[in-house]
């Protein structure tokens, strides 16, 4: 039986809906789940959901369906599932607040919906929009429905291209040089990334080509896509993680915490423990009282 709700929950469990709203073409809802759940369930997408969990404890863990793949992953903070994608989840019974959003038509063609899974989604913008949907659902302010139709204008224009381009990724993965493989390092990379020569020797091909492939994928530089694929997977991890600046390094590929903090302050204008102080906004959505004394 297939759930009309988030992907991290089942539809068994015990959850308070703190609020919903709706605007052409989107609808969120916002629920806390105070017992958590411990459970196996497989899932089908009945829409398009863009899911924003914050989880008290343990991360729930998922595996696409469309993969073949016998390992269950953490799930991120901020996962996408496009309409017909199946996958399977488990959840540790941790307390968890869940910004679910459903857009309504097709972000894929027919063809391509046969292969659709989970999309992780490091794009710490989209995160930010996603707690500002729970903000407005719980304290409306002025213009309130004029600025969800906005956010969720550039969520429907985001997620079309992130879903592009994970098809996209899907077609090249025959190739022997492909940039899905470079994407693929990159997003791996812990404690260090490979050189320039050194992606164009895993793909197979020249340093000169490997430059002129991305660039030609992603509209620009392997190392300005590299610098700022670092600096949303860091940005991701001090808003939503408890890790100390020196384990978010390595996450995120940089060589030590020193590089870190001064490629993310020459990026942003801010040192990275300025940053998640501004950016932990999702600590006042979650409920107050006996439910989350314990954590």
């Amino acid at each position: 039986m297939y759930a009309d709700q988030e992907a991290v929950v089942t539809h068994e469990s015990g959850f308070v809906e703190i609020g919903q709203l709706a605007v052409p073409g989107m609808r969120t809802k916002v629920r806390w789940f105070p017992g958590g759940a411990t459970r196996y369930e497989r899932w089908r997408a009945p829409s398009n959901i863009l899911t924003f969990s914050i989880v008290l404890g343990e991360p729930a863990l998922l595996r696409n369906v469309s993969e073949i793949s016998s390992e269950f992953r953490p799930a991120r903070p901020l996962m996408f599932r496009p309409r017909s994608a199946v996958w399977e989840s488990k959840t540790s019974g941790s307390q968890m607040l869940t910004v679910s959003s459903y857009f309504d038509g097709d972000f894929l063609s027919a063809d391509d919906e046969i292969r659709a899974g989970a999309i992780s989604v490091d794009d710490f913008s989209m995160l930010e929009m996603m707690q500002i949907l729970c903000e407005e659902i719980r304290a409306p302010g002025h213009a309130s429905a004029e600025l969800v139709a906005a956010i969720g204008s550039v969520l429907r224009i985001k997620l079309s291209r992130l879903v592009q381009q994970a098809v996209s990724d899907c077609a090249e993965q025959s190739c022997s040089t492909d940039v899905a493989t470079i994407r693929k390092l990159i997003h791996s990379g812990r404690g260090g990334l490979p050189t320039t020569k050194e992606l164009a020797g895993f793909c197979n091909t020249t340093r000169r080509s490997l430059l002129r492939r991305v660039r030609r994928a992603t509209g620009k530089s392997t190392s300005q896509y590299i610098a700022e694929t670092q600096l949303n997977r860091a940005k991701t991890l001090l808003a939503t993680s408890s890790m100390t600046l020196q384990q978010i390094a390595y996450e995120a590929g940089y060589a030590n915490p020193s590089r870190f903090s001064s490629k993310f302050k020459s990026m942003t204008g801010m040192t990275p423990r300025a940053f998640r102080k501004s950016a932990r906004r999702h600590e006042a959505l979650l409920p107050r009282g006996p439910a989350t004394r314990e954590q």
